[in-house]
């Protein structure tokens, strides 16, 4: 009876033992084995929306990128000069905003083609503006209201014959070809002193154009020095404008983000170019980012973005500036850092240390070298001294006239975004004078307090915003499949779980029997071995 009452009990123990630790590591197995299916599912998912972000032929958002229904729009505001003679005999200019214009921007690309892998897609750009009533304030018709603002071209040509006289003279060409050249710079600045330091025009003229007459003598005159010296190629526009109402910019060349995410909508090429000639160094000359309307999928609140700006023919970069919602769409928030424009930190061949900070010398960019200067409106984050020297403009603000972009972190998405420009005109007095003694007089014809001034022409914000329709489709497309597949893996843990805890309670009784039968037979033994030990029978 004892040794039958041990091995009884011995064997049930060691059995309910056995069947208690199987349960116990199937159960841990299986919580195991749903983690690291999480991180699997994770992998899938991010795996998933990579390939249907990429830029492929099938892409889910290529459509959208090859012609987006979002409306942006384009909104422009001019400085109008309101004391023009008195400006150009050295007073400080008044000027006056006019409005914005609104005119709608689309963005459309073409002659599209992917090379063999869809790693690279090459294509063409037609962006086209037209006139938004609507938006516009009824009485800002851009045909009727006028404005008097720098005349650049005169400037732009004042500028250049300083900078080709100072050349030529130290240049060791013929004597016959400097006369000549000389006499051609002597022409055009006869010419240059019948126009004004500031015209008048209509809105839509300075926007988009006008024929000026003074670049239509030049071209003339060009083409008449060419006669003379026919190794001289030289070409002088007499159209005008600030803005090309229909352009096209081709070819292009990108990165899909196929096969490798992080290069998604990373230029290539840009008109042709891999860098941007005219910039004084190889980090200026890059092009560098996207075109600021997708980035790659899992960015991070962490890390600047960057983007190349074809209206400024440069890289930058927008840093985070914490979270926030485009239509029920959670972002992160990029803004253009403070420094952006700073002499301090702007690379040297920007060519911008010779002004104060602030503002970025495009004039080794602009038709004719015109010394065209970018800021931000209102001379945000630049030097006050440019405020100073122009009665009108008003403090700025990083709201109205900082720029941003809003972008949705697990696609790389573009969902909302401002960016901000202005465009001035550097006005020098030039006291050198030319062979014939003509040429313009700091005390004559402009003479600017100061020697210089940063005349703003116009500032523009090109802007776009997720519609409720487009973001509703967005939501569907992405979350729908992301939170459909989260809540079928938690669905999973909880059914597994609960499936240990029922498998682990069944278990129970077995354990609490072995218990109480192991501490029984002890009890049974140890009387059984005390009646021995007293002789009973």
């Amino acid at each position: 009876l004892m040794e039958g009452g041990r091995v009884q009990k011995t064997c049930c123990r060691r059995c309910c033992t056995a069947t208690l630790v199987v349960g116990l590591f199937v159960s841990v197995s299986a919580c195991v084995g749903l983690g690291l299916g999480w991180n699997y599912i994770n992998a899938f998912v991010k795996s998933y929306v990579q390939s249907q972000v990429a830029l492929t032929p099938d892409g889910a958002g290529t459509s959208q990128w090859i012609s987006s229904s979002n409306p942006l729009y384009a909104k422009f505001t001019f400085f109008c000069v309101n004391n023009t003679e008195q400006a150009e005999r050295g007073a400080t200019p008044i000027v006056e905003e006019v409005g914005p214009f609104v005119y709608n921007e689309n963005r459309t690309k073409f002659n599209l083609f992917w090379n063999q892998d869809q790693t690279v897609v090459r294509y063409s750009l037609n962006v086209t503006y037209n006139f938004n009533s609507i938006l516009t304030d009824p009485s800002l018709d851009p045909t009727k209201r006028t404005c008097s603002s720098i005349n650049i071209p005169l400037v732009a040509l004042v500028n250049l014959v300083h900078s080709v006289y100072n050349k030529v003279e130290n240049s060791s060409v013929s004597i016959f070809i400097k006369d000549m050249v000389l006499g051609f710079l002597d022409e055009v600045l006869q010419e240059a002193q019948k126009y004004k330091l500031f015209e008048t025009h209509t809105i839509d003229e300075l926007l988009f154009g006008y024929n000026n007459s003074l670049l239509w003598f030049v071209n003339r005159t060009v083409a008449q020095l060419e006669e003379k010296i026919p190794f001289l190629h030289l070409s002088v526009d007499s159209h005008f404008s600030l803005q090309n109402r229909t352009s096209v910019q081709d070819p292009i060349q990108i990165y899909t983000g196929k096969g490798n995410s992080s290069l998604t909508g990373q230029y290539i090429m840009w008109e042709g170019q891999t860098t941007i000639g005219g910039w004084g160094s190889p980090a200026a000359r890059m092009i560098d980012g996207t075109d600021g309307t997708i980035f790659y999928p899992g960015v991070t609140d962490k890390k600047n973005l960057t983007l190349f700006v074809t209206q400024i023919y440069r890289s930058g970069h927008v840093s985070p500036n914490g979270t926030s919602s485009q239509q029920g769409i959670p972002v992160n928030h990029y803004v253009i850092p403070t420094d952006e424009l700073q002499n301090t930190t702007l690379d040297q061949g920007f060519y911008s240390s010779n002004v104060p900070t602030g503002v970025l010398n495009m004039s080794c960019v602009s038709p004719l070298g015109a010394p065209i200067f970018a800021s931000m409106p209102h001379f945000l984050n630049g030097d006050p001294d440019y405020r100073v020297n122009v009665t009108g403009i008003s403090e700025p603000n990083e709201t109205s006239h900082g720029s941003f972009v809003d972008v949705e972190p697990f696609t790389g998405a573009v969902v909302g975004a401002a960016r901000r420009l202005q465009i001035n005109v550097l006005v020098r007095n030039y006291n050198a004078s030319l062979a014939s003694g003509l040429f313009w007089n700091a005390s004559g014809f402009w003479n600017v307090s100061g020697g210089w001034l940063m005349v703003p022409v116009f500032w523009a914000t090109e802007e776009g915003n997720i519609t409720a329709e487009l973001a509703n489709e967005f939501k569907n497309k992405v979350f729908g499949v992301t939170t459909g597949i989260s809540w079928a893996v938690i669905g999973l843990i909880i059914l597994f779980g609960l499936l240990a805890v029922i498998y682990l309670l069944c278990l129970m009784p077995s354990l609490v029997s072995l218990v109480r039968g192991g501490r029984s037979g002890r009890l049974l033994i140890n009387n059984e071995y005390e009646r021995l030990l007293d002789g009973a029978p």
